[in-house]
């Protein structure tokens, strides 16, 4: 097995499951808080961002060769990443109890992305430094159904528990807001 194969494999089989294992905790954690009593939709919504601006990146590389503008706009999406990730625990904190373990979970959400980011691009060094500022499908692309499992898995492991939580957040937050609301008005009518 030759360098490229165990970055490959390293990339396959460690980064991307500790990525979806570290978010999966952190979804249980928001279960264990009580996200939907707390902080509610407005962090769910930060979480799909967040989603989605790892999303982008994923389906760039999968799909196109590696080039200084993909690395360009994969720079950005994981700045946007970071940057949404500041935005939830500002929001959250003071909300919702945010544990040393679930913090751990947030530290491996956000460092493990910028690993997968540097092995594609070691992965790809030929093509990025004879590339040009364009955007062109891989010239040797990852087998379909590899590219529909990695992309598929993304959306189902990654994508589903985040749908799950925004639905329960906007339906439990409005269910408790207007519960203590009515709770509040007839503590004033005795």
């Amino acid at each position: 097995m030759d360098l490229r194969d165990l970055l490959i494999a390293f990339l396959v089989w460690v980064v991307y499951p500790l990525w979806l294992i570290a978010g999966f905790l952190d979804y249980l954690l928001h279960r264990k808080t009580r996200i939907e009593r707390t902080s509610g939709p407005k962090e769910s919504w930060l979480h799909v961002a967040q989603f989605a601006s790892l999303g982008i990146p994923l389906i760039l590389v999968t799909f196109l060769m590696v080039t200084p503008l993909v690395v360009t706009i994969v720079a950005g999406t994981l700045v946007t990443h970071t940057a949404l990730s500041i935005a939830d625990v500002s929001y959250t904190e003071g909300r919702r109890y945010i544990s040393p373990l679930e913090q751990h979970a947030h530290a491996f959400m956000n460092v493990l992305p910028l690993v997968a980011t540097g092995i594609a691009v070691m992965l790809s060094w030929n093509e990025l430094v004879s590339a040009g500022w364009v955007i062109e499908p891989k010239s040797d692309p990852i087998p379909r159904l590899s590219a529909g499992l990695l992309v598929g898995s993304y959306f189902v492991f990654a994508g589903t528990p985040i749908l799950e939580e925004l639905i329960r957040t906007s339906r439990g937050f409005r269910h408790h807001q207007v519960k203590d609301s009515h709770e509040r008005h007839e503590s004033y009518d005795t």
